[in-house]
């Protein structure tokens, strides 16, 4: 099948840095029918025809308003058109600046729709992180709530492809207005015959050198990934899916819009819930399914002591953790506490979503905290890190991947995004940057990270970044960024710095160092502790030793 053909080869890796795809198992060979497919129409439309329009496919978990299947569909083909008035391009790309509303899920089910490619933007990046993507990507459009426009403001002058701004909300001056554009559009609009393997979205994660790397996929892993996890957790129709992940980010985004709307089932929507709260709303809706991470995962539990006396309603049939891996005394403290299930999966941005669970057809089948098997459809091997080379069954390896879904980097104006494809696609496989083991049986259990990514409250922070932002304030000479143990998010982002002469450690700069790297980037990423060195720790070359750094921190902590 042909590859990306919606988008310009100067935005591709070499062919030879490509995945190869595959798709294997049976439930999924329908990828392979010369049939033109559009991920829109088959997590949609397929739906309402096959379950019926009048059934509930969003829940306001604020309010308790819902949307219905059939007003989904409308609202979408309506913003289709008016996408296509607009004068959009098939492959062009929109940038999806929306919180977890259904706009979200209509925004971005619409560019599929009319061939359009979606990039979903996390509402908590800042103006910096928003350029970037615009620039990166080369968006002609963007799709933004208006409690999210300042940052788009600040940078709209340096977007030079971007020539229209739709405001979700109220109508603003020199923007489009939504609900403006779609008040009198048609409810009727054919899917664009995209190819299977034509682009559907790019997801940013992210990047070890300070930028964001984007990750293309294409409309046929949207809905065969939605199909695959489906079936390990043996969702139907009469499902309720529950989660705290953002629809910004590529995990939240497929279990709020590609996961429930592909079943036919409901989902809940909620902006930025306290954990509490997600457990209340399972209740009060009937959620059944409920996806987190760890993080999440321990904060309800300090503030759930007895959930059978506190929620006696709940029907979550079982919990799955991704993102970060769920560790023993969480898992154990759960299963004590809770009439269902928790368990490990992986998933991540440059797949997509989960491609490795610990369910098979709604029941856990992983020993203790394994993370499972790779989805089928999906081989999995582990390497030696340098030689990628088979490694022995009980030996840490490197985790490669080859199926439906895999590592295609979006090649623009990032400055080291082709030498990333060169090292993490060879030969049709996927190079992730995560150890595992895998045992007699087969069962893969997480060993470590590879990168010097720090993952903290589920979401992955680069160090580099930090480093990036930090540095450009007056005071700091030097700095080195690592992640350190924390009980409730499982890592805090921690910066070294080495000060200039005139500037003093003190409280006050450590707050004005903080401030200054929330205003520059997402809320998530900036330094939790700040400690003031002499010096930074290096090696004969001249490189910085984060090992030591972080080796520090846990003596402090022991310490402590």
């Amino acid at each position: 099948m042909e590859i990306f053909s919606n988008i310009e080869e100067r935005f591709l890796p070499d062919p030879e840095h490509r995945p190869l795809f595959t798709f294997g198992a049976p439930w999924i060979q329908y990828v392979h029918k010369n049939k033109p497919f559009n991920a829109a129409y088959e997590i949609l439309d397929r739906s309402v025809n096959k379950y019926g329009g009048d059934r509930i496919a969003i829940i306001d978990g604020q309010t308790g308003s819902t949307w219905s299947y059939y007003m989904l569909r409308a609202a979408v083909n309506r913003f289709g058109n008016a996408l296509k008035k607009i004068g959009l391009k098939p492959g062009e790309r929109v940038l999806l600046r929306v919180p977890d509303i259904a706009e979200m899920a209509i925004a971005q089910m619409a560019v599929w729709k009319i061939g359009c490619v979606a990039v979903p933007s996390p509402v908590v990046d800042r103006a910096r992180e928003i350029q970037f993507t615009i620039n990166d990507t080369e968006a002609r459009v963007a799709v933004v709530h208006e409690e999210y426009l300042d940052d788009v403001e600040q940078v709209r002058a340096l977007c030079p492809t971007l020539n229209t701004v739709i405001v979700i909300g109220s109508s603003k001056p020199d923007y489009v207005w939504f609900a403006g554009i779609i008040k009198d559009e048609s409810e009727v609009l054919d899917p664009y015959p995209n190819k299977p393997l034509d682009a559907s979205g790019i997801y940013y994660t992210g990047g070890t050198t300070g930028y964001p790397k984007g990750c293309l996929h294409t409309h046929a892993s949207e809905v065969v990934l939605s199909d695959l996890n489906n079936i390990a957790r043996g969702v139907s129709s009469q499902d309720v899916f529950l989660t705290h992940g953002p629809i910004g980010h590529a995990f939240g985004n497929g279990e709020k819009i590609n996961f429930p709307l592909r079943a036919g089932a409901s989902v809940i929507y909620s902006i930025r819930p306290k954990p509490i709260e997600l457990i209340e709303m399972a209740e009060r809706y009937g959620a059944t399914i409920m996806a987190g991470t760890a993080t999440i995962y321990r904060m309800i539990l300090r503030e759930v002591s007895d959930p059978t006396e506190e929620f006696p309603k709940l029907k979550i049939r079982h919990a799955l953790s991704s993102g970060e891996i769920l560790d023993r005394p969480t898992y154990e403290k759960w299963a004590l506490l809770f009439k269902f299930p928790l368990r490990n999966t992986v998933g991540m941005t440059p797949m997509r979503h989960l491609f490795i669970e610990s369910n098979m057809f709604g029941a856990k089948v992983a020993p203790d905290l394994s993370v499972g098997l790779p989805l089928p459809g999906y081989e999995v091997r582990l390497v030696d890190a340098d030689t990628k080379k088979p490694v022995e069954p009980g030996t840490p390896g490197r985790l490669a991947i080859r199926g439906p879904s895999g590592i295609t980097y979006w090649i623009n104006i990032h400055p080291n995004i082709k030498q990333r494809a060169e090292q993490d696609v060879v030969d049709g496989w996927s190079y992730l940057d995560d150890s595992y083991i895998q045992d007699d049986e087969g069962w893969l259990w997480f060993q470590a990270r590879l990168d010097d990514m720090i993952v903290t409250g589920g979401r992955q922070v680069a160090a580099p970044e930090v480093e990036q932002v930090l540095g450009e304030h007056p005071a700091v000479r030097e700095v080195a960024v690592v992640g350190v143990p924390d009980e409730v998010r499982g890592q805090i982002v921690k910066a070294y710095v080495v000060l200039r002469e005139g500037y003093s450690p003190n409280e006050e700069l450590v707050k004005e160092l903080q401030d200054f790297a929330k205003e520059k980037m997402a809320t998530y990423k900036y330094p939790r502790e700040i400690e003031f060195i002499d010096q930074l720790p290096r090696d004969h070359v001249g490189k910085i030793q984060r090992r030591l750094l972080r080796e520090a921190a846990a003596r402090r902590q022991s310490v402590g």
